[in-house]
């Protein structure tokens, strides 16, 4: 039977759909992937996200340089220049674009539409307003918030006599004052007290931190982009206040700036967040995947025993997943 013009045309047009289809979900396709990041500034954390972020991805089967390309941008910790760094991003034409951190996140949920958005080290996406049951929102993620009674419950354990734990918070961050309403609710439940001390801009971390002097047991540093940009300056006041600092992540224990951590991988929250941009590369609307927040098995305690020796501290055996860092 002879077919019509008409009746080819119409299988080559499948079949050429069919073709595009397997280009757009397979990760060893020839055309490269671009995925955009933009981060807020070049701080442990924040790097450890994006290399977890790659990480992730390549065990999925994308491979930097040929089937998928990185361009990643940061403003330094300069709120003033988001806007900027995510126009030029967008116009390089990404398929997808990585917010990391709350104000970013936040700015690209205002400013780009018609690319999928991805954040990761959120606090509180829902606080952010970056939770939408909208089925046009172009925006999902992975959170970094923490069970602040895992943190605390390990503090107790090195500080069993600590009362009252003192936190800096950036008044310039959604994020931070999420934070502070969430330890102080989780401390009232352990009987410990939270003084909190905002902050407007980095340089005045010295002279806010005198408050905590003879006020408080130990101090938390948060995840917020303007408290780890002043870890420095926070650990150095708080030694000279004989005040142990417990970190929100491993990596100021690791170099022996604080004396402990207990919170979750931010190498993992990249994971999350690599899991994510796969499935949203495979065709998968970002309204239909719903936020990723660490599980118990993201947690690890880090101590420093360079740093418990200078305050003569006594590192209990008993610790459970706790690394000591000689």
């Amino acid at each position: 039977m002879l077919r019509s013009p008409k009746i080819y045309a119409a299988f080559a047009v499948i079949a050429l759909i069919s073709l595009l289809s397997i280009f757009k979900t397979d990760p060893n396709r020839s055309a490269k992937t671009l995925v955009a990041i933009a981060n807020y500034g070049p701080h442990s954390s924040l790097l450890q996200t994006i290399d977890g972020i790659k990480e992730e991805l390549t065990k999925l089967g994308y491979t930097e340089g040929e089937n998928i390309n990185y361009e990643i941008s940061d403003v330094n910790f300069e709120t003033s220049l988001i806007i900027q760094m995510l126009h030029k991003l967008k116009a390089s034409k990404p398929d997808v674009i990585v917010a990391i951190s709350t104000p970013i996140a936040q700015a690209a949920k205002n400013l780009i539409k018609d690319i999928p958005v991805i954040y990761a080290n959120v606090t509180n996406p829902e606080e952010a307003g970056l939770v939408s049951d909208d089925i046009d929102t172009n925006i999902t993620g992975a959170s970094d918030r923490q069970d602040f009674s895992v943190m605390l419950d390990f503090a107790k354990k090195l500080l069993p006599r600590a009362k009252t734990v003192g936190v800096l918070y950036s008044l310039g961050e959604a994020n931070d004052a999420s934070m502070v309403d969430a330890l102080k609710k989780t401390a009232e439940i352990l009987s410990i007290n939270v003084l909190a001390v905002p902050i407007e801009h980095t340089r005045d971390v010295a002279t806010r931190m005198r408050v905590f002097k003879g006020n408080v047991d130990f101090i938390y540093t948060g995840s917020s982009g303007a408290i780890q940009a002043s870890l420095p300056a926070i650990a150095s006041t708080a030694e000279s206040m004989k005040l142990p600092v417990f970190n929100f992540n491993s990596a100021e224990v690791m170099s022996h700036n604080v004396l402990a951590s207990y919170g979750i991988s931010h190498r993992q929250i990249g994971a999350n967040a690599g899991q994510i941009i796969h499935r949203v590369l495979l065709g998968i609307k970002p309204v239909d995947i719903k936020p990723v927040y660490p599980d118990k098995a993201d947690y690890a305690g880090f101590i420093s025993r360079k740093r418990a020796a200078k305050i003569e501290l006594a590192i209990p055996a008993d610790l459970k997943n706790v690394t000591i860092v000689d």
